[in-house]
This record gives C-alpha cells, structure tokens and sequence, in this order.
C-alpha cells in the first residue's frame, strides 16, 4: 500500500516538479573573456619576426625579443653561446637538429627530396617515433615550443613546453635548458645538469657520463635508450615506430601492454614511474619515489628504491637482485638472479604456468607477442589467430566456452549458481586451488540477499525466464535472470511476466514477504551495498546520498538510506588471465514512470564491482564502484533509473507525447519513448485504462574493468525507494569477458 503521500488513483499528464516540489533553475552562461593584443616592438629593436622558433634559433632575438648575440656566437636553444647545446649541430652558421631538419637530415646539407620529411634523422615519407609533421619537419608536439600540444601553438617567451603544455616549469622528471625540457639523466648535452655534455664517445646514463649504459638501457647514438618502450628505438637501435604507435615490450602496438599505460608516446608503469605515479604527468617531487602509484619518501612492503622508482629486485629485470643490475637481452630475473630464459624450467612469460603445466606460449612468437596472457587460465579471443587458452583449438574451432548453460534451468530455481548461468557465466572454479596451474577463471560463488547482505525471502523477487513478456528474449543462450522489487515472475512461474502475480496483473503496489526495508547507511555485513552509499562521486552522487540525475536538481533522495523490497545477486569470479574487462546487458523497467520522473520516488539500479588485487590499468573502475551510470555526449553523469528519461533517449520503452498526450509528464525528454510501448506487453508495466504502468528501457551494456587473473566481486542490486509501491525490475544477460581495458559505464 502507498504512503499518504502517494495514496489515490494514478496521475496521468501531472507535473514531476508538482508532484515533488522540485525545484530547477537554469545557469546563467559565464561573461566570456578576450585577451588584448600585444603593443608592437620598438623601432629600434631587432627586426626579426619574434616567434617562439626564431628565440630559440635566431641571433638576433635570442631567448628574448630584445636579446642579440655577439659577434661570433651562435643561438642554441635559446642562449648566446661559442657552440650548439642541446644536441644540435652547427651547420652554416646555425644550431640545427638534424634528426628532424629536412635541409640537413642526419647530418650538414643531407636535404630530403620533395615530399619527404626529416624524421630521426633519416629522410622518409612519413613522420616516426611518435612525432608529428608541422609544416615541413617531423616535431616532438610533447617537448617543442613552437608546436607544443598540436602544430602551431607556440609558447611564450619565458615558457617551455613540457607534456605537451606550455608553463613556466617543466613536468614528467624533466629539467628546463634554455627554451627545452630535457631527462638530465639521459641527454648527453645536459647530463646531470643542464650544459654539461658529454665528451669522447660517451653517453649519458643515470645523469652520468660513461663509456656504457645502465639500468637496463642499450646504447643509441649518444643516448642511453629503453628499447622495450622507445617509440624512436623499439626492440633496437634506429627501429622508430610509425606516428599513432607506441612502443611497448619492444614491439610497436596501437596500446600499451603488460599494465602499462600509454604517456604521451611511451608505455610506463604508473605503479612506478616516478614520473608519472598513479597518472601520466604526475611528477614526484625531489627526494620523493613513486611506490604503487603514489608519491612517497620510503618504498612499501617488499620494493627497493632504485632511482626515483620503487622496484621488486626479486623479478625487475633492470634491477635484479640490486639497483643497477640489469639482466642480458632474453634473459628472466627469477628470485633476484638473472636467468637465460629455458621454457623446460623456467616460467619465461611469468604467467605462473610452465611448459610442463600446458603453457602453450612461454616465448614470444608464433603464439604473439605477448605470451603471458596465453596460458590454461586465459578465455579464447576469437579472431586473432592464437590458441590463448591452449586446448589445442583456435578461434572459431574452440566453443567451449562459448556455448551457453541456460536450456534446463528451473524459472524458480532458488540455486544462486543457476541465475549466474542465466545470465552466461558458465565456467566454475576454486578460491584456492590445490596447485597453481589449476588457478583458472570462472565462478567461485554466488548469493542471492538483499541490500544489505542478509538473505533474501521472497521467492517472487527472482526468476530465470525464457522470455520476459510478449516480445523480450534473451541476449544470449534460451533464458535471462529476472530480478524485481515487486514480482519478476507469476506464483506459478509458468507465466513469462508478473500477470496473475500482482493484483489486477500489474507490478504497481507489491511488498516482498516478509516485507524488507533495510538501512544500508548502518548495515554491517561485508556484503552490503554501504560502501557505495558512502562515497562520493562528484557531480553524480554525494556521500551518504542516491545519485542525482542532471536534470533532476537536488531534492530527489527522500529517505536515501532505507532499500525497500531489495534484491541483489551477488557474483564472486576470477578473471582470465588475458582480460581487462567484463561485460554485461540489463533492462530496466518501472512502474514510476512517468509521473514520478525526478521526485523522491527515484527508485535505484546499481551495479557496484570491487577489484580486491588493485585498481585495474589504465582505467580505474569509479570511486564509487557503480557501473550503472551513463555518460551523454555533454558529459553529464546519469544514473540508470527513471530518472534518465528527463535528459537522455535511454528510457525508450514507453508511451511517447505524440501517441497519449494526457500520460505525459513535464519532466520527461521529449527523446523518450522511442521504441514505442511493444516492449512493455505482457510485463505487469503495460497499459492499464487511459495511460501505461510504467516504462523502460532497451537493452543496455555495462561494462567494468578488471586486474587479469585476478578475484573480482559483482553485486547488482534494484529496489523500491520512498516507499514499496509503484515497482521496478531488471533483466540480465549476456556476461562476457572482454581483452581490452574499456570505459567503465553503461551506454
């Protein structure tokens, strides 16, 4: 029965801001600001055009407009000085670099052909290793001031350009010399210290001049090089990967592999990268190491500062055993000693299967360039010409876990496993298997509670069907997990909807039984959805609050910490070792809709996944762990509930305007009810007398990220908010594994 609140007969055509007493405002657009034009310079000074190229080249306004050189000297990198810095060379008279001068490409009057471009000092038709053509040279866009960011966005004087960003510092570790962000610790002209170059063949390694690298570099040039992530030298000297490309276990790839991310053209781990900790351009200060992602005086647990990074000298490879110490090419750091790399023995790949344990891939190759994520515990990625999970079969050929479980599933099966198989998770394993080649993926548990952790009591609230209504069928398999706040399935489950379960047939005032309202601002139970009520998630959601829809103004969490009738299917699962993702379908349907579209009646489908090994790279899962949100084309947060039929074409099941005026309601986008009201036959939401029950939507796509090989829980939840009248319900379906990091979200 409804509240007082809500007591009578069904509005049709009744404002939500009535109904609610919302109330909304429109922004006021900001004064927009215009910036006024430099005074020209005076006539007597250098008449030399005062752009950011000519400061650092000219003689005549070097480093400043009003700065010449003296007889005899040359402009470098923005300074009067007896010889070119900052790897330049002096041809005719100028400081030139030639890996990227078209007129003197490699080396003094090399001019490139018609059509071609300088890059890395060689001629060529296309730019190279992550350089961008401006004009007619081959440009760093992250390090040059005349084309910093895109071509064309010159820095101002005083400024250098770093990370792609004009600013008076530079970012990323790097060091300002002259008008150019340098690595001191590798650039032979500013080695340690800015002007202090390297002589006789030497080369700058770990801010040191020597006759050889360190810490894991190969000698390039003049220059210490990481060929595993150098876009200019990847897998070897001279090899430059193509413009779009990123150099990435030293082979040139469109992403970043291996839980590195891509900052600016080179792969780095944010977990160490004193650099870029935790996110690409985060900078530790000095003195300070980058130890799991986060700026700190002391390495934690079992890591060794090395440098300015904190390392595992029991497996790095550039500091095994000891800082410094760095393994031969092919070779393997295994318990801190380096070891020549022999798949009969050895776990060459580290993906913790041998040879002997069916680890079909230890080695690059034939099998990819990335063998650690094929192995026993990977899941088959069709159409990539691999065995990944090696059983002997390849893409198309291999549809065992492919195939779905769902034909003989009871509608009222109350085996949480079974609802978990309805919606495609096929494949079970262990928490903690007996050997570690046994630590495959698939389900370790499932629970059905309500939101608060404790167990759930009606039987109604849940259901496999094999159609939901008249016209929604599965999205995988022969059946779907209905879950419902008020009926997912008739008494006798023998009907594809709620009709005879509810009265009059329809979903509209059902209390589970025995009725639930639980506090999961208080709740206990680890299982409990308290987690996610508080935490923020600015703009979306406050701490302790539901999340508001853009649309919607403040004012629609009335009684936000009670969940009525709540149902939640919990999932505890490992993830192959070859994913980065997972995804899922739901539908949403309501009997709130329309009339209490933004009000206090705002009833709560979440999706909430937790990650208990680490945050996923490189895109973390929310802060508040809540995959059911949708991000539009304005970047607007908006959680999926009815509330998005006020701003998006999401809601799409539904009676629109056009067809029955007198049911629409104030608050609703007119973009709604697109798909007209088929999909609502036969549900318990479909027409009753003049209007609609309520709506939906279509199906929708979720998706979260995960660690590869790693625990991950998934708890989606639905229930009644404000009171237990007026229900809603969710269909589920189509689970799959993806390889590829996403964004987390629902579209």
């Amino acid at each position: 029965m409804r509240f007082s609140s809500r007591s009578g007969a069904r509005r049709c055509g009744a404002s939500s801001s009535q109904l609610a007493g919302a109330q909304r405002s429109a922004s006021s657009p900001g004064a927009a600001s215009t910036l006024q034009p430099g005074s020209a310079p005076p006539a007597s000074k250098p008449t030399t055009t005062c752009t950011a190229w000519a400061r650092a080249k000219s003689a005549a306004i070097c480093g400043a407009c009003d700065t010449a050189c003296k007889s005899g000297e040359l402009c470098s990198a923005g300074q009067c000085a007896s010889q070119c810095l900052g790897g330049t060379t002096e041809c005719s008279n100028k400081c030139v670099d030639t890996q990227i001068d078209p007129a003197n490409c490699g080396a003094c009057g090399t001019t490139c052909k018609t059509g071609e471009v300088c890059s890395a000092g060689q001629c060529a038709s296309q730019c190279l290793g992550g350089t961008a053509l401006c004009g007619n040279k081959c440009v760093d866009t992250q390090i040059d001031p005349a084309n910093c960011g895109t071509c064309g966005t010159a820095c101002s004087g005083g400024e250098v350009c770093s990370t792609g960003t004009c600013g008076l510092t530079c970012s990323g570790g790097t060091t300002k010399c002259g008008t150019v962000c340098v690595d001191t610790n590798s650039d032979s002209t500013n080695c340690g210290t800015c002007g202090n170059a390297c002589t006789g063949g030497q080369v700058c390694s770990t801010g040191t001049c020597g006759l050889q690298c360190s810490g894991g570099a190969i000698k390039c040039g003049t220059a210490c090089v990481v060929t595993d992530t150098d876009p200019a030298n990847c897998g070897g000297c001279g090899n430059a990967c193509p413009s779009g490309q990123v150099c990435s276990t030293g082979t040139c790839s469109l992403q970043c592999s291996g839980g590195t991310t891509k900052c600016g053209s080179t792969c780095v781990d944010t977990k160490t990268d004193g650099a870029n900790c935790g996110t690409c351009g985060t900078a530790c200060t000095s003195g300070q190491i980058c130890n799991n992602g986060t700026c700190a005086s002391v390495c934690g647990g079992s890591l060794t500062k090395c440098g300015n990074s904190c390392v595992n000298t029991q497996i790095d490879l550039a500091n095994c055993g000891t800082c410094g110490n760095a393994c031969a090419p092919g070779a393997k750091c295994v318990t801190g000693t380096c070891q020549q790399c022999n798949s009969a023995t050895t776990d060459c790949d580290g993906d913790g299967w041998l040879a002997s344990e069916g680890d079909c891939c230890d080695k690059p190759g034939t099998c990819g360039s990335e063998p650690q994520y094929v192995n026993p515990g990977a899941v088959e990625v069709v159409g990539n010409g691999i065995d990944d999970n090696c059983n002997g079969k390849i893409d198309l050929f291999d549809q065992e876990d492919a195939l779905p479980c769902d034909q003989t599933l009871a509608s009222n099966s109350a085996t949480a496993g079974d609802y978990a198989k309805a919606i495609g998770v096929c494949r079970t394993t262990t928490e903690t298997p007996a050997a570690k080649k046994d630590k495959t993926w698939g389900l370790i548990t499932a629970e059905l509670l309500r939101a608060d952790g404790s167990a759930l009591g009606d039987v109604r609230a849940r259901s496999i069907r094999p159609k939901f209504g008249t016209n929604n069928v599965p999205i995988e398999g022969g059946s779907m997990a209905v879950f419902s706040s008020g009926i997912a399935s008739d008494a006798t489950q023998t009907n594809p909807g709620p009709n005879g379960g509810a009265p009059g047939g329809f979903n509209v005032s059902t209390s589970h039984a025995p009725s639930s309202s639980v506090d999961i601002s208080t709740c206990t139970d680890a299982r409990c959805i308290k987690d996610w009520f508080t935490t923020a998630n600015p703009p979306l959601k406050a701490a302790n609050a539901l999340p508001v829809a853009p649309n919607c103004g403040s004012g629609t969490s009335g009684g936000p910490n009670l969940a009525r009738d709540s149902v939640m299917l919990r999932l505890r699962l490992r993830a192959p070792t070859n994913a980065r993702a997972f995804s899922f379908n739901s539908y949403f349907l309501s009997a709130e809709y329309p009339e209490y579209v933004c009000t206090n009646y705002n009833d709560q489908l979440v999706a909430l996944v937790d990650t208990p090994s680490g945050a996923p790279s490189p895109i973390p899962n929310p802060v508040d762990k809540n995959l059911m949100t949708y991000l539009d084309t304005a970047s607007k947060k908006w959680p999926i509930g009815i509330n998005i039929a006020a701003g998006t074409s999401l809601f799409a099941v539904c009676e629109s305007q056009a067809t029955n005026p007198g049911c629409w309601d104030t608050s609703v986008n007119a973009a709604s009810c697109g798909a007209g009201i088929t999909g609502l036959l036969g549900t318990g939401f479909e027409k009753s007398g003049a209007c609609t029950v309520g709506g939906g939507t279509f199906w929708l796509t979720t998706a979260g990220n995960v660690v590869p090989g790693q625990i991950v829980e998934l708890r989606i939840v639905v229930w009644d908010v404000g009171d237990t009248a007026y229900d809603s319900s969710m269909l589920l379906d189509g689970f799959k594994w993806l390889s590829n990091a996403t964004l987390p979200g629902t579209g």
